[in-house]
């Protein structure tokens, strides 16, 4: 019993957050967004550190089970957190804005998201994703201008609430046949008998689909970021990718083995539909937020192009294409923490006219980071996508590679508009002094880039080891 509580320990300083910071606001008369970020960032380091020493323990495995799969998704995931919590505290700092409630609400997802990337039973999906949901809407709240969100907010909880129902729904018809919600037997049900449920199948992978964001089902992310304050919009940005993309590699792999010809099918559908119209839509969109909302989109969708066929090359090829990505988007959304003129933080295209004249170094990150997404050698960024065609190719999936290249030059175009505005448009806007802070993140996220384009290995050597047990 003693064991099993030290193995629950990342749960448990997830939960201490809340009680830390109760105690903290009844207890201390002055509280600063700093405070609280301070304790969020203590927290989330000691969560990491329990998260990678008891990497393959699990105090509840028939609800969910933590392997060195799991781990090395959430620990990126985590790290992202921690870097986006220090930054976000910025934001409140400049804004004069209370900062307890993002940072909770932030910590009830890293639990959900916790619970969803080890999930081997369909009771624990079907509790994890309505919780992730429900953060998600008051995330969306977590606005001083309540009429702006309101009713983004009820519309995304109405939206939410459907995609349960539909998850809830496939989850009780795959219980009537197979009388058990664990992976292993479900998977070996429908192994040992011929008849299988697709349309549960179905109703499951449209509830992922919507979780991520993909198309059809990404006007409400994409209204999210548009109206939602910038700590919210990088946290659903740069974290949830990597957990739902383990959750979804677990439930195919798992649970949906009898069904990965069905599954793989649907999954490229959206993928693809998602690959196009994030690329086209990135286009011509003034609003920057937006605009890299949309190439989160295609984003995805290349990643799950990369690994639909769910063999260990293709999931290796993803993970590293999406971690790369993420840390590109990271360093992207850096520099709009400091995109600030007269105590606003701008978003349009054309407020950043001229930016590299008051500030080259941050001009110049940015265009590092821009380049490093659309995979321009000799950044990063070309190593991931390198990995992804490379792997395409040796499977003869001719189709999937033209695909990919040839949205590939929208995705170029969409970020070449935003390298006019720095570089070669007259200077519109005079910009505040960006926080130090932001600088030393983007040297960090520089350094980190260089060092892995010495020896790109660097970044999944690790990785290798342990997701090569899924081929």
């Amino acid at each position: 019993m003693l064991e099993n509580w030290f193995i629950l320990l990342p749960e448990i300083f997830i939960g201490s957050f809340f009680v830390l910071g109760f105690l903290i606001g009844r207890c201390r008369s002055s509280q600063t967004p700093k405070t609280f970020a301070t304790l969020a960032q203590f927290c989330l380091t000691l969560v990491i550190l329990c998260t990678i020493i008891f990497y393959n323990k699990s105090a509840l495995p028939h609800f969910w089970q933590n392997t060195s799969f799991t781990t090395i998704f959430k620990t990126f995931a985590y790290l992202l957190a921690l870097a986006w919590f220090y930054l976000s505290s910025k934001w409140f700092l400049n804004k004069n804005r209370p900062s307890f409630k993002f940072y909770a609400v932030c910590f009830a997802l890293l639990l959900g998201f916790d619970i969803l990337a080890s999930a081997n039973s369909l009771g624990s999906l079907s509790v994890a994703i309505p919780f992730i949901c429900f953060c998600y809407y008051h995330l969306i709240l977590r606005h001083w201008d309540i009429e702006r969100v309101e009713y983004l907010s009820k519309a995304y909880a109405v939206v939410a609430g459907f995609f349960c129902l539909l998850l809830w729904v496939g989850t009780y018809l795959i219980y009537q046949d197979t009388g058990s919600l664990e992976y292993s037997n479900i998977s070996t049900f429908y192994l040992n008998n011929s008849a299988g449920n697709m349309l549960a199948v179905m109703l499951i992978i449209a509830s992922f689909m919507f979780l991520l964001g993909l198309v059809p089902f990404h006007i409400g992310f994409v209204a999210i970021i548009s109206n939602a304050i910038l700590p919210v919009c990088g946290f659903i940005t740069l974290v949830p990718p990597l957990i739902y993309i383990c959750a979804l590699i677990n439930l195919i792999k798992g649970c949906f083995l009898p069904f990965m010809d069905f599954a793989a099918g649907m999954i490229m559908i959206f993928a693809t539909l998602s690959l196009v119209l994030g690329a086209l839509s990135a286009n011509n969109e003034p609003n920057l937020r937006k605009r890299f909302a949309f190439l989160s989109i295609y984003c995805l969708g290349f990643a799950l192009i990369g690994m639909v066929d769910f063999s260990g090359l293709a999931v290796i090829a993803s993970f590293a294409y999406t971690v790369i990505v993420v840390l590109s988007l990271a360093g992207i959304y850096t520099v709009f923490l400091g995109l600030k003129s007269k105590g606003e933080y701008v978003s349009d295209i054309t407020d950043i006219n001229g930016f590299y004249r008051l500030r080259p170094y941050m001009s110049a990150t940015l265009l590092i980071f821009m380049f490093s997404l659309i995979g321009l050698a000799p950044t990063l960024g070309f190593f991931g996508y390198l990995s992804i065609i490379n792997n395409l190719v040796a499977d003869n999936a001719w189709l999937r590679v033209s695909l990919l290249l040839i949205t590939l030059i929208f995705v170029a175009s969409s970020c070449l508009q935003v390298i006019r505005a720095l570089y070669f448009e007259p200077q519109t806007n005079k910009f505040d002094r960006a926080d130090k802070a932001i600088y030393i993140c983007l040297f960090i996220n520089v350094t980190f880039i260089l060092i892995s384009l010495i020896n790109p290995t660097l970044l999944i050597r690790d990785a290798l080891v342990v997701l090569g047990g899924l081929s």
